[in-house]
């Protein structure tokens, strides 16, 4: 398995974020094959993985309802991000992805909105002090 695809479920979910990896000692999707505890095994990771895919963004039928928030949950992340994630990792690539999307999903979940619009991956282009760490 691809050392970045571990961290990224095939719905698009970053697992880092996923409440389930505590709640739950979940370790993954791909890792789990798609099943925490005695839980069903989730159908959209059944889906993706009949198909041959990686991701849901492979398939010809993307978007579809497997990946509409479930209302109980679309108030928690990381399920309300699931379709941005699958984007950004179709229009940049898993390995360019998976550099930013710990400062991207921080960007979200702590309410910091980026204030001018493009591409947030080239921000910096235009904010040099954008993505500067913290010290």
């Amino acid at each position: 398995m691809n050392v970045y695809f571990k961290d990224h479920a095939p719905c698009g979910i970053y697992c880092k974020r996923c409440p389930g990896v505590k709640a739950f000692n979940c370790k993954g999707c791909r890792e789990q094959k798609g099943q925490i505890l005695k839980f069903p095994v989730c159908k959209t990771y059944e889906c993706v993985m009949s198909k041959g895919h990686k991701f849901c963004y492979e398939c010809e039928e993307f978007p579809c309802e497997k990946l509409q928030p479930i209302v109980n949950f679309e108030i928690f992340m990381p399920h309300n991000s699931k379709l941005y994630n699958l984007l950004m990792i179709q229009k940049h690539g898993i390995v360019k992805w998976n550099e930013v999307c710990e400062e991207k999903s921080d960007l979200y979940y702590k309410g910091r909105k980026v204030q001018y619009g493009g591409d947030p991956l080239t921000l910096e282009e235009k904010d040099p002090n954008f993505y500067k760490k913290k010290e």
